[in-house]
């Protein structure tokens, strides 16, 4: 009898516990929906919100409450004493004011990564270029005196230095108690904006010793006490921010080029983040213009990390400038291929088989919306590139004219009609290309200038498009001859186009095919 009302005690204390614990720590609403980057916080956000209602996504803004410009008030000309002290640290010996070089006694908070190197002496701020161990010292080089307008002034030996703490965003950062004082600012400023979602990188960065994690609550929690219908999202995870935040994002930025190391690397940490019961998101993915080191995103591109979130049923960010996406040509493309992506991950309609395989890191994935229920999956290969070679070219002889040609076994993963895109770089031009195949030949009578396109793609109906370098349309090809069929067992192709070149340089050409296997068919569940 004495057991059984002990075991009855104790469970009603648990019981109460557990009602303590949820009252005094209020778990935050749980997210997986992906969501659009805000870039510079523009205060008039309806347009970014139409284009998230678009593509079924919400609308994040990244928060920097502790972050302090080094023209601020409390930098230039005297700076404030409640910038983050790092460390402590003393001068061996006096210094003048014209000392570009000299030591204090080694610490190890020159082990932690700095990004503008700003020391405190005084009322001066001092950045060195570098900083050199020597014993139980630290010596430092190319040293600019009163940096950020403050005061050159000579300091005695064994003056205290302070070692600043400062950002990727080459700002300082404040002490615990300024940073409370910021905080509170910020999230009043917050609550009168109109985003769902609060996104925190650098979530360690708030986490001022010795406070620690604490100090990393108190953002959060002041966060969330004036801005209680919005979302909460940080980069990393600490007990004490569990309450707190929605959802998990690592800021982790994503490419097709890393395709072993996003696999490898979500595998694990889904896991992780499972067993933690926090929703969990893969990363961010970037939509960009042409520019000089990089092509504009392709929509197989796009494809390929939409279909990594699908596979791993989590959500991610998506960094998109509104100048990108009034310059893009496939603009509206991504947000319909978005939308659908998206409605079939969070409705839960890919089969666990077809999870596992859009995980294979190598595989790429197409989506076709049917009607408002019916979409089809069809897995696709995107080849190398083939180049044309110049079969004859003397820039002397030629006057500038010339002929490209090139011989390949192209052999797909599937059977399928023939898509390809020819891009055109360097200099000059190219006219009249065409493709033959034993079964047919294609011919496009039209002259593709250097830094364009022609597309040719099944999904157009047999026309062709010529685009510039950010997928706009130029004009439209109606090609002459046969539809071309690649098989999976090889077909030879030969292609060739004549060009008028700038320079004594032919263009460079080179062509790319695109190949789809048989498409499944996916319906929404009906909730």
């Amino acid at each position: 009898m004495r057991q059984t009302a002990l075991v009855i005690l104790l469970l009603c204390g648990a019981t109460c516990f557990a009602q303590d614990f949820e009252t005094v720590l209020p778990t935050a609403v749980r997210s997986t929906k992906s969501y659009l980057i805000a870039e510079h916080a523009p205060k008039d956000t309806a347009y970014l919100k139409a284009q998230c209602r678009r593509a079924g996504l919400d609308l994040g803004l990244e928060v920097l409450a502790n972050r302090i410009p080094t023209d601020s008030r409390l930098v230039t000309p005297k700076p404030s004493v409640h910038l983050l002290r790092q460390d402590t640290l003393y001068l061996q010996l006096p210094i003048n004011d014209k000392q570009t070089e000299f030591a204090v006694y080694h610490s190890e908070v020159f082990d932690l990564p700095s990004y503008i190197n700003v020391l405190q002496i005084g009322d001066e701020l001092v950045t060195y270029r570098t900083t050199e161990k020597s014993g139980d010292i630290n010596l430092f080089y190319g040293c600019v005196r009163g940096a950020y307008g403050t005061k050159k002034s000579a300091h005695l030996g064994k003056a205290p230095v302070y070692k600043l703490g400062d950002t990727p965003e080459r700002t300082l950062l404040p002490d615990l108690e300024l940073q409370e004082q910021m905080i509170e600012e910020e999230a009043l400023r917050l609550s009168e904006t109109d985003y769902p979602l609060l996104i925190f990188n650098d979530l360690n960065s708030y986490a001022c010793p010795p406070q620690g994690d604490e100090a990393i609550a108190y953002l959060l929690a002041t966060m969330q006490k004036h801005n209680p219908d919005k979302l909460l999202q940080a980069d990393q995870y600490t007990p004490a921010a569990w309450p707190y935040l929605s959802r998990v994002n690592e800021n982790q930025l994503w490419g097709a080029s890393m395709r072993i190391k996003i696999v490898k690397t979500l595998a694990e940490k889904q896991e992780y983040y499972r067993k933690l019961q926090m929703p969990w998101l893969i990363g961010n993915f970037q939509i960009h213009l042409a520019d000089k080191y990089n092509s504009a995103t392709p929509m197989e591109a796009l494809e390929w990390f939409l279909a990594k979130a699908a596979a791993f049923d989590a959500g991610f960010g998506l960094d998109y400038s509104i100048e990108t996406m009034q310059q893009h040509g496939l603009h509206e493309a991504f947000l319909k291929t978005i939308k659908a992506w998206e409605t079939l991950r969070l409705g839960n309609a890919f089969s666990a088989k077809q999870k596992e395989m859009m995980k294979d890191p190598y595989s790429d994935w197409h989506l076709q919306q049917v009607d408002d229920s019916t979409f089809s999956l069809f897995e696709q290969q995107i080849s190398s590139r083939y180049r044309m070679e110049p079969t004859y070219y003397d820039c002397d002889t030629c006057k500038g004219q010339g002929s490209l040609h090139g011989n390949w076994n192209w052999k797909p993963s599937f059977t399928s009609p023939l898509t390809f895109v020819v891009k055109v770089e360097g200099k000059g031009s190219i006219s009249d290309p065409c493709l033959i195949t034993p079964n047919s030949k294609l011919a496009f009578p039209c002259t593709i200038e250097a830094g364009q396109y022609l597309l040719y793609d099944i999904d157009h109906m047999g026309t062709a498009l010529i685009i510039d370098a950010n997928y706009n349309t130029i004009a439209e090809i109606q090609p002459t001859g046969a539809l071309p069929v690649l098989s999976h067992e090889g077909t030879s192709v030969t292609a060739s186009c004549t060009f008028n070149c700038k320079g004594n340089k032919a263009p460079e050409v080179s062509v790319r095919y695109l190949s789809r296997g048989t498409p499944e068919t996916i319906r929404l569940r009906q909730p």
